[in-house]
C-alpha cells in the first residue's frame, strides 16, 4: 500500500511539473550565434576590415524561442580579448595591436549568454602578392586522354609584407577567377576552383606561410567535348583597404590536353 501511494504522489508531482510554464528567457534571448568575424585576420595597427576594405564591426546574432527567426535586435552585445595582441573598442571593433604566431582568443556575450573563442590571426601589413612556382601550368597536369584527370595541378600564390626581409601575411583573402574559357567550357558549371582538397574555393585565405593554392575542376561532359588545344587563364587578386596588392592579379595559364588527338597535342604536332 505505501509502495502505491509513493507511485501515485510521483505521478501526481510530474503531472504538476510538466504543468509548470518554463519561465522566459532573459530580455527574451534563448541562444546566441558565434562570433561573426567580418574577416580572418586583423592587420597590425589597423582596424578589421570586410572584404570591401571598409572597418566592421565583430557582430553576435541573438535569437529568441523562434530560434533563426526570431532574431532580437534591442539587445547589445560586447566582447573580450583573452591574449595580448589585439584588443576591442567598445562599439566593437578589433584592432591589432601586434604580429603574434599565434591567433588572438575573442569572446561574445549578450547578457548572460557566452559564445565560444573565435580565432583571429593578427598579421602584417599586406604589401605584395605573387606567383610560388610558374605561372603556365605543365599541360600533362590537366590531361583529359586516357586515363582521364580533369584537375590541373595546383596553381600557388604567396602574400608577404613590405620590408627586408618581408615577412609572410597569413590569414588574408585571396580570390581566385577564370578570366578565360575554352569555348567547350563557356560557363561557372562546367569549370570551377577548387582546393586542393577539392572543395569549391573562388576565394580562400592565405596558411602560415602566406601561401595559398587552388586547382582548376572541370566537368567531365564538358572535357569530353574539348577536342582541341585550348588554354584557361586564371587570376590570383588580393587586396587591402579595398587597394589591390602589389603584383596583383597573379595570371595563370593551364593549358589543357584535349580528349581526342591528346599525342598530338604533346608533340605540338597536327
Amino acid at each position: 500500500m505505501r509502495r502505491g501511494a509513493l507511485a501515485a504522489a510521483a505521478a501526481v508531482a510530474a503531472v504538476a511539473w510538466g504543468c509548470r510554464a518554463i519561465p522566459a528567457p532573459a530580455n527574451g534571448v534563448l541562444s546566441v550565434s558565434e562570433v561573426q568575424l567580418p574577416s580572418p585576420g586583423v592587420v597590425v595597427g589597423d582596424t578589421m576590415r570586410d572584404s570591401a576594405g571598409r572597418a566592421a564591426p565583430l557582430r553576435v546574432y541573438a535569437f529568441g524561442v523562434g530560434g533563426q527567426a526570431d532574431t532580437i535586435t534591442k539587445v547589445a552585445a560586447t566582447f573580450v580579448v583573452f591574449d595580448r595582441g589585439a584588443h576591442v573598442t567598445a562599439d566593437g571593433y578589433l584592432i591589432g595591436d601586434s604580429v603574434r604566431s599565434t591567433p588572438v582568443r575573442v569572446v561574445g556575450s549578450v547578457g548572460s549568454l557566452q559564445t565560444s573563442a573565435a580565432n583571429v590571426a593578427v598579421i602584417p601589413v599586406p604589401d605584395s602578392i605573387g606567383p610560388v612556382g610558374p605561372t603556365t601550368i605543365a599541360p600533362d597536369t590537366f590531361s583529359l586522354a586516357k586515363p582521364p584527370s580533369y584537375y590541373s595541378a595546383a596553381m600557388t600564390a604567396n602574400v608577404s609584407s613590405a620590408g627586408a626581409p618581408p615577412q609572410a601575411v597569413p590569414s588574408l583573402i585571396v580570390r581566385w577567377v577564370i578570366v578565360r574559357r575554352p569555348a567547350g567550357a563557356p560557363n561557372d558549371t562546367a569549370s570551377t576552383i577548387v582546393s586542393t582538397n577539392n572543395f569549391a574555393a573562388s576565394a580562400d585565405t592565405t596558411d602560415a606561410s602566406g601561401n595559398v593554392s587552388v586547382r582548376l575542376h572541370l566537368d567531365p561532359v564538358a572535357g569530353q567535348a574539348l577536342t582541341a588545344p585550348d588554354s584557361f587563364v586564371v587570376e590570383a587578386r588580393a587586396s587591402y583597404r579595398g587597394m589591390p596588392l602589389r603584383g596583383s592579379p597573379v595570371r595563370f595559364v593551364v593549358p589543357i590536353v584535349p580528349a581526342l588527338g591528346a599525342s598530338a597535342t604533346r608533340s605540338g604536332k597536327p
